[in-house]
């Protein structure tokens, strides 16, 4: 009878000491449309995915095995159309409540870097509502467009709060969250660039700020006045094409898809360039996402201009956008006679005047 309840002490002294290493968040969130929810486990190793189901009250408890890697947990939920971040640390318990409507202000509590998102969230809660009123899919106004206005000055007042938490908070490894969340644009990676040199050098070998580093580095390959990176890709009539197709001639990349209004080669003044400027002078070469190739041909028989079109059938214009750093559409490329980029835009007009100002001087 000793040796049954020495060997049972033996093993209730090693579950307490191996219970201090588990990961332990609860939560509850209101307004759940779906009692799913999916997890994403990151972590140096690879990333794991788990489910866990809600009660009628959308209360969850979950464990996640001890590991020292573990970088951060996200979790999709309503049909996995929203979702929100912890940054968990082994042995303290995480506490989550809040609006499934508004992931952005789910209130986050354990562990030193999830409390200071939530500082950072307690000052900016009024902005945070807003733009996700704002950004609703089932506001007829935000699909119309009419919404973005309001919502770059949200976003630009959202930068200004973050930039003053990132100043006062060099230290903390929240602040590397906040950098990664709303100052990783590639075409203004000097903000980035800035905001990461006032961050504590202990924080050199975090994650989040390697991955910032490596980020601003590639998106220099990109800058106006360097080479623009090498490509191979088949257009839709089969030729292969590579920088060296448009040699001696200035070139316009454009990344584009059939979805997106905006990025129509009228909107973007494509259409008037290719008519108005010899084809000895320059190209266009359109990379759109599409796969559908049938609907991508019958839209280029409808036009009266042979477009030299790249599609994603094979994952060759997913490949272009990674490589030149495209993370929205529409965006465009003016390329010069050296291969060097000399415009990177998201606007039809200033990329037309550009191309005029330039074969003007050439063609005359």
């Amino acid at each position: 009878m000793k040796q049954l309840l020495y060997i049972f002490s033996i093993i209730i002294l090693l579950f307490s000491c191996n219970s201090g290493n588990v990961y332990h968040i609860e939560g509850r969130l209101s307004n759940t449309n779906n009692t799913t929810i999916y997890i994403v486990y990151e972590s140096s190793e690879g990333n794991t995915v788990d489910t866990v189901i809600c009660n009628e009250q959308g209360s969850f408890s979950v464990y996640h095995e001890p590991n020292d890697n573990l970088q951060v947990a996200t979790f999709y939920y309503n049909n996995r159309e929203k979702w929100f971040s912890v940054y968990p640390e082994a042995g303290k318990p995480v506490q989550i409540k809040g609006d499934a409507n508004y992931p952005q202000l789910i209130q986050v509590k354990g562990g030193r870097t999830n409390n200071k998102l939530s500082e950072f969230k307690k000052k900016a809660t009024v902005l945070l509502k807003e733009s996700a009123d704002l950004s609703d899919s089932r506001d007829e106004r935000a699909s119309n467009g009419e919404n973005a206005p309001q919502l770059a000055n949200i976003n630009h007042e959202l930068r200004r709060i973050a930039q003053d938490f990132i100043r006062k908070n060099p230290k903390e490894e929240a602040s590397s969250v906040l950098i990664s969340k709303y100052f990783t644009d590639p075409d203004d990676i000097e903000q980035t660039e800035e905001l990461l040199n006032l961050l504590s050098p202990d924080l050199n070998d975090y994650y989040i700020v390697k991955n910032l580093r490596a980020q601003i580095e590639k998106a220099k390959t990109t800058m106006v006045g360097v080479k623009a990176p090498q490509f191979k890709v088949t257009n839709i009539y089969g030729q292969t094409l590579t920088p060296d197709t448009f040699l001696n001639k200035y070139y316009i990349l454009a990344f584009t898809a059939l979805w997106c209004d905006m990025c129509q080669t009228e909107m973007m003044m494509l259409d008037d360039i290719v008519t108005e400027h010899s084809k000895d002078s320059i190209q266009i070469l359109l990379i759109s996402l599409d796969d559908e190739i049938a609907e991508v041909r019958d839209m280029i028989r409808k036009d009266s201009i042979q477009w030299n079109l790249v599609t994603d059938s094979a994952g060759q214009a997913i490949n272009l956008f990674e490589t030149y750093n495209v993370s929205s559409l529409p965006k465009c490329y003016l390329i010069d006679k050296d291969g060097v980029i000399k415009l990177k835009t998201t606007n039809g007009m200033e990329l037309k005047q550009t191309v005029d100002e330039i074969l003007m001087k050439v063609e005359n």
